[in-house]
């Protein structure tokens, strides 16, 4: 129950909840030895290996949704993702650094908690044959956490199910994801301070 009740906050109250979570996921990780083990194995073969790898993947994942998969999914459910509070980005310094340092920081916390936390203490809790239903709650809690509407969880989802399988060939070391999740946000932050 620790391993996937930490979740609750962050999938019942979308954007704020999530800070909850991470307090539940910090008070387990600071008392359960086993569960920091588990959840905070970081580098892949090399600290530059996973830095690339990461960076790669990240990257691709920026490409692949902005150009194909966000718009097959607004396509499919008729609604576009609801990106409406972060119009203020556009073209604002302040604001942009300000939502760089949020999009950055929070990528580290999420894949700490999405990753790490529930697939990789649940592998260690469940067993290795439950990983795959890890990996797939993992992916819904972390769609439905993000607060972008109906097609944007389906979307953040699919970006979790990216982060979850790349975190499993990876031998589930963090490192890799932290990484591409970082360059995703980059990426993002970027363009919506260029649009």
């Amino acid at each position: 129950m620790l391993c996937l009740g930490v979740l609750a906050p962050a999938i019942l109250v979308p954007a704020f909840g999530f800070l909850a979570s991470l307090a539940l996921m910090a008070a387990v990780l600071t008392v359960m030895k086993p569960a920091r083990q588990a959840a905070l194995a970081f580098v892949w073969r090399s600290r530059a290996k996973s830095l690339a790898l990461g960076i790669v993947v990240g990257g691709a994942l920026a490409v692949g949704i902005a150009e194909l998969v966000r718009p097959f999914v607004e396509s499919i459910l008729g609604r576009g993702v609801d990106t409406a509070g972060l119009d203020a980005v556009a073209g604002n310094w302040p604001v942009f650094v300000a939502t760089l340092v949020v999009a950055l920081a929070s990528a580290a916390a999420e894949e700490v908690l999405y990753r790490g936390y529930v697939i990789g203490w649940g592998a260690r809790i469940f067993g290795r044959g439950a990983v795959p239903l890890l990996v797939l709650i993992s992916a819904a809690a972390f769609g439905a956490s993000h607060s972008y509407g109906p097609s944007g969880a389906v979307v953040t989802g699919l970006i979790g199910l990216a982060l979850g399988v790349l975190y499993q060939l990876c031998g589930r070391r963090l490192l890799p994801c932290v990484a591409a999740h970082m360059t995703f946000n980059l990426i993002g932050s970027v363009a919506l301070f260029l649009a």
